[in-house]
């Protein structure tokens, strides 16, 4: 199956549990909706479920077994520690800093150096978590 029709099938799964009463649909409803072969459907949601996007339980009626697929919804929180390494916060300049002013976010070499160094970190960690998972296949 191609990554492209993966992410569009995805996206048109959640739009649907977006629009439904409760953020949640039962599966078999999911794939009709979609016009989607059940087993596609099954395929994505189980990514999702993997992913922590949404949440799938079992559910008997009218004979058939089926899941109720709940779309997880994630709130975004940001902490002190999620933007403590940005040298802005303890830069002497910061009064002087600013769109007009002889300081300048565009230009701050404090800035930029903060930044790419965090950069790093996160190509870092990325490359952790891919050979991690790479070894468990």
């Amino acid at each position: 199956m191609e990554v492209q029709f993966v992410e569009e099938l995805e996206e048109r799964l959640i739009k649907a549990l977006q629009n439904s009463a409760g953020q949640s649909l039962l599966q078999s409803d999911l794939w009709k909706s979609t016009s989607s072969s059940s087993r596609e459907v099954s395929r994505a949601l189980a990514r999702m479920e993997k992913k922590g996007i949404v949440k799938r339980e079992p559910f008997t009626g009218e004979r058939r077994k089926t899941y109720r697929v709940t779309l997880i919804k994630k709130e975004h929180k940001v902490q002190i520690s999620d933007v403590v390494w940005c040298a802005c916060f303890t830069c002497h300049d910061l009064s002087r800093c600013g769109p007009g002013q002889p300081i300048s976010p565009v230009n701050c070499t404090k800035l930029t150096m903060s930044l790419r160094s965090e950069l790093m970190k996160y190509k870092r960690s990325e490359e952790i978590k891919m050979a991690s998972s790479s070894e468990k296949e």
